[in-house]
């Protein structure tokens, strides 16, 4: 199977995002679940924060993959980016829902992660985000180099992003915003592992 070019990947990559978020309020709305309910209840400092975070962690995650996808020669890389903008994507659009129904701004008006437990906030950035360099540095990779440079970016955002998701699974007020900050956990904790056997791997040939 033939990847999309980079263009045609961001406007579809767009259009799952509104759907995302279209699915996002009407869960909330219509399947009557108590996770859904709960997700139009009052939200706390940490629900509002965390999700706008998040979105900008998840969007920088989707540019990355959307990099290098259609790049890669490497099947396993490819799969991987893929799912990675897929699920992303999804999240993204899940997190913009809940803001929509508590008319909430997407973008956080001060620095990141002010609504954590420590307070302290980041204001040089969240943990794990690639800088302008690194990104236009995987812009213009090839080959192993493009393919190792990406798995370590990926490794380090991810592993920036845990802190946030553990402490909105702890300490968000909405059930189900606790429910979904556990299962990204989750999820990505199980892709760091197969992004370091593939760095492994990329690192012995």
């Amino acid at each position: 199977m033939r990847w999309r070019s980079a263009p045609v990947a961001i406007a579809g990559g767009a259009l799952v995002l509104g759907l995302g978020a279209g699915l996002g309020i009407g869960a909330a709305l219509d399947d009557g679940s108590d996770a859904a309910v709960t997700a139009a209840a009052a939200p706390s400092a940490v629900d509002i924060g965390f999700s706008q975070d998040m979105i900008v962690h998840h969007e920088q995650a989707v540019l990355m993959a959307q990099l290098v996808r259609g790049r890669t020669s490497d099947p396993k890389i490819a799969a991987l980016a893929a799912g990675i903008e897929s699920e992303q994507l999804l999240e993204i659009g899940t997190l913009r829902g809940y803001l929509a129904l508590w008319d909430a701004p997407v973008l956080p008006a001060g620095p990141p992660m002010t609504w954590m437990a420590d307070h302290h906030g980041h204001a040089g950035g969240m943990p794990g985000m690639a800088t302008t360099a690194q990104l236009n540095a995987l812009r213009t990779a090839k080959g192993a180099a493009l393919d190792r440079m990406f798995l370590r970016l990926m490794l380090r955002h991810h592993e920036g992003g845990q802190p946030m998701l553990s402490d909105a699974a702890t300490n968000a007020a909405i059930p189900a915003v606790r429910a979904l900050a556990s299962r990204i956990s989750f999820d990505q904790a199980e892709e760091t592992r197969t992004i370091q056997s593939l760095l492994a791997a990329k690192q012995r040939s």
